[in-house]
């Protein structure tokens, strides 16, 4: 669904020329592996000694110089990365088109929560959706034949809460909680 972008020298399979390596990720990987060994090392050189350092400050002076190394590295690895991202949308919505729906129960309990409460809105989408694997049948099928999501949704109302491209969760709270938190400081 997602890979980085391929080109001369850039992740190629020795053995499977069809198969793209992601080097990119792997590269900051190996950044995020190394950064907790260095910050060990700065923790372990916070301690004050009495009236004279005994060493502290010189482990602290390569070992910080080396974690601004890998965190302008790690950057500039995601930045060429993110850059030649490839996204196959197609492939993306085949996937979640193969479970029938069921992948946006979640986001049908909260368009159905509206008007039934969160519990009752959890109970109904968990059984249609048990009933639904059961069966062998469309997510959205069972669910029109009961009232309660009729009633409070509709098909068309149904149809949006199933559709994968405009649900986003929680989003909007998080960016919400986000900006509070950075005005906070």
């Amino acid at each position: 669904e997602a890979s980085e972008g391929g080109g001369e020298g850039r992740g190629g399979s020795s053995t499977m020329p069809h198969k793209r390596n992601p080097v990119g990720a792997v590269a900051l990987v190996a950044c995020a592996q190394r950064g907790p060994g260095l910050v060990a090392t700065m923790l372990a050189a916070m301690a004050q000694e009495h009236e004279r350092g005994a060493g502290a400050w010189q482990a602290e002076w390569e070992t910080l110089l080396e974690l601004l190394r890998l965190t302008g590295s790690a950057a500039a690895i995601a930045k060429e990365l993110l850059a030649g991202l490839e996204v196959d949308l197609e492939k993306m919505r085949s996937d979640m088109d193969i479970t029938g729906g069921l992948v946006m129960s979640e986001s049908v309990a909260a368009a159905l929560a509206k008007s039934l409460g969160r519990s009752d809105a959890q109970n109904l989408v968990e059984a249609a959706a048990r009933r639904s694997v059961d069966e062998r049948r469309g997510f959205r099928d069972v669910l029109l034949e009961l009232p309660e999501v009729t009633e409070a949704l509709g098909a068309d109302g149904l149809d949006i809460a199933l559709d994968p491209a405009g649900y986003l969760g929680v989003t909007s709270e998080l960016i919400d909680r986000a900006v509070v938190a950075h005005r906070g400081r």
